[in-house]
């Protein structure tokens, strides 16, 4: 006699992908691949590091959705029920500090070239 296992896992899903500032809808189906309302749905920011913050982001609808306007990039993992995804929070625009750090590289370059090309005419 064979026997058959077949495994099924509940998905959490994301349209579109999170961005800071910007509304993500967060889809919950069950194991049967139908929507799951009433899920508690949270995410925890920075998992296993320094800093982890934890924060609830609503229960799921009758159809399984619930909205999340996430206000933390980085990485994060959402939780729903028992299930769990890892996912990647993206920044609107780049921070005003990696751009500064950019630019000040940028300019500490042309500087170090510069001066390279005035000590090789001596």
């Amino acid at each position: 006699m064979i026997l058959w296992l077949t495994l099924t896992w509940a998905a959490i899903t994301l349209e579109p992908p999170p961005v800071v500032g910007q509304q993500s809808t967060i889809v919950v189906l069950s194991d049967e691949g139908e929507p799951a309302p009433g899920r508690t749905v949270q995410v925890m920011h920075r998992p296993g590091l320094a800093g982890e913050t934890e924060e609830a982001i609503g229960i799921t609808d009758g159809l399984g959705r619930v909205r999340w306007t996430p206000s933390t990039a980085g990485v994060s993992v959402l939780q729903a029920g028992e299930e769990t995804v890892p996912i990647r929070v993206g920044w609107a625009t780049a921070p005003w500090n990696t751009l500064s750090w950019l630019i000040l590289l940028i300019l500490a370059s042309l500087a170090g070239l510069a001066y390279d090309q005035s000590t090789r005419r001596r």
